[in-house]
């Protein structure tokens, strides 16, 4: 029989007709899968990675095993007990790319940690208040960006760089990697402040922001709990950009002989072995590769991040 019923109950949904919504990180997520050169750096990073937390695992010897020398001489070629051979200071040049990595993502993750804080601050005021305020700001940010950085580090080196007697950098100053890191994140701060600017002021005039202010939410918690999570997939692609580009400049600072001797790095590698090119080449190609590996898969996964999170890609 039937229903009589004028005002039927509805139907309660089935499973497969709840749609769950998917937020813009899973968005971005399902478009980046999609990116074969996002997905081949980010393949490249995580093998960085991997090596850099299983680098006591993976070398063969210790950092500073100098025994080769003894067995093989200086300058040997690859072998099975060498893979990439020996450098001229007899160290193993395969342990020490492995852990010439470590070294390397320390540099890019706290050079980009330093520039991100100033970055966001600076960034973030300057577009959010806007005013006289954004105008002072932006012209500090424009000093900064047309500073040449390199000029920077040797006028500090030459200024306040310390010297080691008894190194094979007897005489020569050079800087901590401490410092090396703080300088790069000092001046490698304002295209995250530019970015960061453009996506506060952007996002100030929103209708989800307005709607905050309505209900009393304070300027601290628009900023940080409105803004700032929308904004962060642009300030990522930057981030992931900046990583690269700062392991590329401590491996050059390195290079010209101003790292840390201390710390094992594949500028350093080149440093000690350019000269040596046509005798032991494989103690300079390794670590060039190095470098080249790390900052090519930072620089494929900041493009495919950059299309992923792209508000023009439907």
């Amino acid at each position: 029989m039937a229903s009589t019923d004028p005002f039927p109950a509805p139907a309660e949904a089935k499973p497969r007709d709840k749609v769950r919504p998917r937020g813009m990180w899973a968005q971005g997520w399902g478009r980046f899968r999609r990116n074969r050169s996002g997905m081949l750096g980010l393949a490249l990073v995580s093998f960085v990675v991997l090596v850099a937390i299983l680098s006591p695992l993976i070398a063969p010897y210790a950092a500073d095993d100098q025994s080769a020398m003894l067995s093989f001489g200086s300058r040997a070629g690859p072998s099975l007990a060498h893979p990439f051979g020996t450098d001229r200071m007899g160290y193993d040049v395969f342990t020490r790319i492995v852990y010439g990595a470590p070294t390397a993502l320390a540099v890019g993750l706290g050079t980009m940690l330093v520039a991100s804080v100033l970055g966001l601050l600076v960034g973030g005021i300057s577009g959010y208040v806007g005013g006289w305020a954004d105008e002072v700001m932006m012209r500090v940010t424009e000093f900064f960006l047309v500073l040449p950085v390199f000029v920077v580090i040797l006028a500090v080196v030459r200024l306040f760089g310390v010297i080691v007697v008894g190194t094979p950098l007897e005489d020569i100053p050079y800087l901590n990697l401490t410092t090396i890191v703080v300088l790069l994140g000092l001046f490698g701060w304002p295209p995250i402040a530019r970015i960061a600017r453009a996506e506060f002021m952007r996002l100030k005039s929103m209708e989800f922001v307005e709607a905050a202010r309505c209900i009393g939410a304070t300027r601290t918690d628009i900023l940080l709990r409105h803004i700032l999570p929308n904004a962060m997939p642009s300030l990522v692609v930057i981030i992931a950009l900046g990583i690269g580009s700062a392991i590329l400049s401590e491996a050059m600072v390195s290079f010209l002989g101003f790292g840390d001797p201390e710390a094992i790095s594949w500028g350093q590698l080149l440093y000690f072995n350019y000269e040596q090119l046509k005798v032991s080449p494989w103690a300079s190609i390794a670590p060039s590769t190095a470098i080249f590996v790390t900052v090519l898969g930072f620089n494929l996964l900041a493009d495919g991040l950059s299309d992923a999170f792209n508000p023009r890609v439907k």
